[in-house]
């Protein structure tokens, strides 16, 4: 734009001057016209009058009148003054052609008359040679003019299409940088939407557009961070949910191990009342009471060991699985919950699996997930042995997890919101709605997908796919 301008500007400042001179120049021939018609006016009106005057010399007359001629000089007179201030090189030729004209009329007016005609010839004479000179400066300078207007208009013309490609070019440059600059925005702000976090947008203008590639970095700032504080927030309420079921499991675990503590405890209080009562236990009992205490003991340490694999905090980060060994481990801490004192739980293990990328805490919040739905799906199931079937097996390349129950079953309408947020069947005191919904993130995180299919009155199958690893 400034080069616009100033471009502009020197052409204008061109054309003025320009035009400056083409209107000095209209002037003056203006100005030579207008002399050139006074000189045209006076010499025709004298030329008349002396061929007037020497018709009258010639008429044989001994003494011809003036009187006779006398209106022809008369029309001159007014043209005199105007011409001496035009012309001052003949101002004196004027003069005395006037004393010649004031002097006709007295005595010896044929010698009068023939003076006057000798000084009007002389007058006419040097306009004609005023004319010609005239005339030569009027084709003069109208060749100068001419050869102005080609010249002017030649500058002008190329300076307007040497103006008008080059700014035709920077046009063209800006508007497919603008464009450019527009698409990569553009790009960028989609490629932000679908979760791009690199690299920001190289802000190379300072206009308006500049601005908006300042607000998509923002917006790509900004959904970082957002991200983050969801993820925080994410892992929170994973955290929350996993005690939740950790914390529904412990009232049974605890009457788990009180059953062995209680026996131990039992074992070891008879024996040091036997040996206080000096009833001293042979060595056959003792090994019994001992090899009871031992078992108790594993068997304590085994739940203890299983609560430990659960609920220990684990990476975060995906790591190569064996899906059957986690299954199995979720599977058999669950069955302490009171839930599943009832179901029997039935592993199907293809033992043959790949091993898959995942994070394990992850697949064991989902699998308690889903087992803990299929229980509360048969808490009301009568007529038939409440069961849930735990299946992994490969399926087309990806390994396959289902769990499926004989419970009551879902219809189209409430499969259709069943991995919504907040959306449950159960009443407030066993479900908040986010089971489902967060099994359904955690497993699309690891590239996967769940899906649900149910009968009514027949029960439910939950199946997830992750993609499996080879080698």
């Amino acid at each position: 734009m400034v080069a616009l301008v100033a471009y502009l500007t020197i052409l204008g400042l061109y054309v003025a001057h320009e035009q400056g001179r083409l209107v000095y120049a209209h002037g003056q021939l203006e100005q030579l016209h207008a002399e050139n018609e006074l000189l045209t006016k006076v010499n025709t009106a004298l030329t008349h009058s002396l061929v007037t005057l020497q018709a009258l010399l010639n008429s044989g007359f001994a003494e011809p009148r003036f009187n006779d001629i006398e209106l022809d000089f008369a029309s001159l007179a007014p043209n005199l003054p105007e011409l001496k201030a035009t012309f001052p090189e003949i101002t004196s030729t004027i003069r005395r052609f006037e004393r010649h004209l004031s002097g006709v009329g007295e005595q010896g007016e044929r010698d009068r008359l023939i003076a006057l005609r000798d000084s009007g010839q002389r007058f006419a004479a040097e306009l004609e040679q005023l004319e010609t000179r005239i005339q030569g400066q009027v084709a003069q300078l109208t060749k100068e003019d001419l050869a102005l207007i080609r010249s002017f208009t030649a500058i002008v013309s190329v300076a307007f299409l040497v103006g008008l490609a080059v700014f035709g070019s920077a046009v063209m440059v800006f508007f497919s940088r603008l464009a450019s600059d527009i698409k990569s925005a553009a790009t960028r702000a989609a490629a932000i939407i679908k979760g791009y976090r690199g690299k920001p947008l190289d802000v190379t203008r300072h206009d308006e557009l500049g601005t908006l590639m300042v607000d998509v970095n923002r917006m790509q700032s900004e959904f970082a961070n957002r991200e983050q504080q969801q993820e925080i927030s994410h892992q929170h309420r994973f955290y929350r949910e996993k005690m939740v079921a950790v914390g529904s499991l412990a009232a049974a675990v605890a009457h788990e191990i009180s059953n062995p503590i209680n026996s131990i405890s039992g074992i070891a209080q008879y024996t040091i009342d036997s040996i206080r009562s000096h009833k001293r236990p042979d060595d056959e009992a003792l090994c019994g009471n001992a090899d009871f205490i031992l078992k108790q003991t594993e068997r304590i340490a085994l739940i203890v060991r299983q609560i430990a694999d659960v609920s220990a905090p684990r990476s975060t980060e995906p790591e190569l699985l064996n899906i059957n060994e986690l299954v199995q481990t979720t599977c058999s801490f669950i069955r302490y919950d009171k839930r599943f004192r009832n179901i029997q739980i039935m592993p199907e293990l293809d033992h043959d699996l790949p091993a898959v990328r995942a994070v394990a805490d992850h697949l064991t919040q989902v699998l308690m997930n889903l087992l803990i739905n299929a229980a509360d799906a048969m808490q009301e199931v009568t007529g038939r042995t409440p069961m849930i079937r735990v299946a992994t097996n490969r399926i087309d390349g990806e390994v396959s997890l289902s769990v499926s129950d004989n419970g009551q079953g879902m219809d189209s309408a409430l499969l259709e919101h069943a991995f919504e947020q907040s959306f449950t069947t159960k009443p407030a005191s066993k479900g908040r709605g986010i089971g489902l919904y967060l099994c359904k993130t955690l497993i699309e995180e690891l590239g996967g997908r769940i899906n649900l299919e149910s009968t009514v009155g027949a029960g439910t199958t939950a199946q997830v796919r992750l993609p499996s690893q080879h080698g």
